[in-house]
């Protein structure tokens, strides 16, 4: 598999960039893309980036906040691949005073309502080269990473539920925010595909308020995992990168940039 990264915060030059995650990618079935960034980055980038080929119209949204679902208020879907609880209301607190809806935007609702959308239920393979895992049960010690509710007044605590990630059969694991937590994640892939050995993790880890005692205890687990790479991307925070490259010195750790290409 061939992965563009079409939307992400780092500055470039010629691309434009965004706090959002989008990837592209390759299979020997076609295109597809994997979340679909914040706003309007995807659609210049993809310009940019896949100037000779149609927009892929196969999207699979990780989960339902607007970084990872806006830009599809300017891109014309033919199937969305998604848990449900998508597009239900999002805040993130931070403050009495400061709770932010985080939610899919209204244009973005208003594609996705009119689009062919496939509920994905539980593990299931969707593609020769991959499977998608449906909504990620929620086993170890790890919290999704933030304060998260389903109500502007936050008392309807939100795990974001409907978080889903993807693997291919040789062994990849693509996440787009990772709020089930890696170690959920990677265990939950383990249990349902045991003869795939996962070797590498691309994505957002959400990793960049964790803390020192979290981020040992999952470099462990990645370890007692035997991954091998990391491509880290999006939320997984500058800190938490550079205290994995310190624990995990045996492991490759590398943030692709903004328009990159690599073959996983």
């Amino acid at each position: 598999m061939k992965i563009t990264v079409l939307n992400d915060l780092q500055p470039h030059a010629l691309l434009h960039s965004e706090f959002g995650l989008s990837l592209l990618l390759e299979t020997e079935s076609g295109q597809w893309l994997f979340d679909v960034g914040a706003e309007q980055a995807l659609q210049f980038n993809m310009q940019i980036l896949n100037p000779d080929k149609r927009q892929p119209g196969k999207i699979i949204l990780s989960h339902g906040h607007y970084d990872h679902t806006g830009g599809l208020a300017c891109l014309l879907p033919g199937e969305i691949f998604c848990c449900r609880g998508i597009d239900d209301a999002h805040y993130s607190y931070h403050g009495p005073d400061d709770v932010h809806d985080i939610a899919m935007p209204a244009a973005a609702r208003a594609i996705f309502q009119q689009s062919s959308v496939h509920y994905i239920e539980r593990f299931t393979q969707v593609d020769n080269s991959f499977y998608l895992t449906g909504p990620i049960p929620r086993r170890s010690f790890e919290d999704c990473g933030g304060r998260f509710f389903h109500d502007q007044a936050c008392t309807i605590t939100d795990s974001v539920a409907e978080e889903q990630a993807l693997l291919t059969v040789n062994g990849v694991l693509i996440t787009g925010c990772c709020h089930a937590g890696i170690i959920n994640t990677l265990e939950y892939c383990q249990l349902e595909q045991p003869e795939i050995s996962i070797r590498t993790v691309v994505g957002g880890l959400h990793l960049r308020s964790a803390s020192t005692e979290k981020l040992t205890a999952t470099a462990e687990y990645l370890r007692k995992s035997r991954i091998q790479e990391l491509y880290l991307l999006h939320c997984t925070g500058e800190n938490a990168i550079a205290q994995l490259r310190k624990l995990l010195p045996e492991c490759r750790i590398y943030t692709p940039r903004l328009g990159e290409c690599f073959d996983v």
